[in-house]
């Protein structure tokens, strides 16, 4: 059986990837890919310069394609990186303050036993009625 983290731990924990999400630089989502686009003219400089970057995103749905300066490649890279670190440590910060969510309700039920209360049983809604089969269909 694994030991529960205790609250001031996971509070700790949550502290600590708030301060790793602020330590963040740039963010720049999408992906990075080379492309060896000429335009045909063998004289012209893009036959000579070699692949170009592509950044691809989606905004609104819709994917964007733009076009990356080669002296901008790395830091594009980066910046690429620190979105992807970010969706990660989103991730792990949702975990961590569903585990203190978890934590405190079963601190709050520890108490109210320990006083000798008792949790207020949990009341489920009353069934909802079925929808008439005759309104379904004519909706279809």
């Amino acid at each position: 059986m694994t030991a529960t983290p205790t609250l001031d731990a996971l509070h700790a924990q949550r502290q600590q990837l708030l301060d790793q999400i602020s330590a963040l630089g740039d963010l720049r989502p999408g992906s990075l890919t080379q492309s060896y686009r000429t335009c045909g003219k063998p004289t012209c400089h893009c036959a000579k310069t070699g692949p170009a970057g592509l950044l691809t995103y989606r905004v609104g749905g819709k994917t964007r394609t733009r076009v990356v300066p080669r002296m901008a490649l790395e830091e594009t890279r980066a910046q690429i990186a620190e979105c992807h670190r970010l969706r990660e440590l989103v991730a792990e910060l949702i975990e961590v303050s569903e585990e203190v969510c978890r934590a405190r309700a079963q601190a709050a039920r520890r108490e109210a036993t320990d006083e000798g209360k008792e949790m207020p049983a949990r009341r489920s809604s009353p069934p909802r009625p079925m929808p008439n089969s005759t309104a379904c269909s004519a909706r279809l």
